[in-house]
């Protein structure tokens, strides 16, 4: 089985996040699922492959509420840039940024029950 290539991977991964988190941060207002998320799924690889060989991303500033499973999602993200060596770590940074959100919303009964899954894209 040929190897995808890393703009294959990261439209899979774009796919798998509208499809799986409804998710798309590439979407424009009023798109539809169907073809739109094919274009929308190639534009962001190539923007996410060029933004990955500046070797900076831009994600803006936390919120404090979010903050710590924010630090904990960029280490584990910084982690991941190397590899395998650092996937241990990695998920038991991720796992402790979910719970970190699950506690932060948990903390918020101001969140209306409409806004809850919503998406920000």
């Amino acid at each position: 089985m040929p190897r995808l290539s890393v703009e294959n991977r990261i439209r899979e991964a774009y796919i798998q996040m509208a499809t799986q988190a409804n998710y798309r941060p590439q979407a424009s207002e009023g798109s539809s699922a169907g073809s739109d998320l094919r274009d929308e799924a190639i534009s962001y690889a190539k923007q996410f492959v060029a933004e990955e060989q500046t070797t900076e991303f831009h994600i803006g500033v936390s919120d404090y509420t979010t903050n710590r499973a924010l630090v904990y999602t960029i280490e584990a993200a910084r982690l991941l840039c190397g590899g395998l060596l650092g996937v241990d770590h990695a998920l038991k940074l991720l796992e402790m940024a979910v719970q970190e959100v699950r506690t932060q919303r948990g903390n918020d009964p101001g969140l209306p029950e409409e806004l809850r899954g919503a998406t920000l894209g």
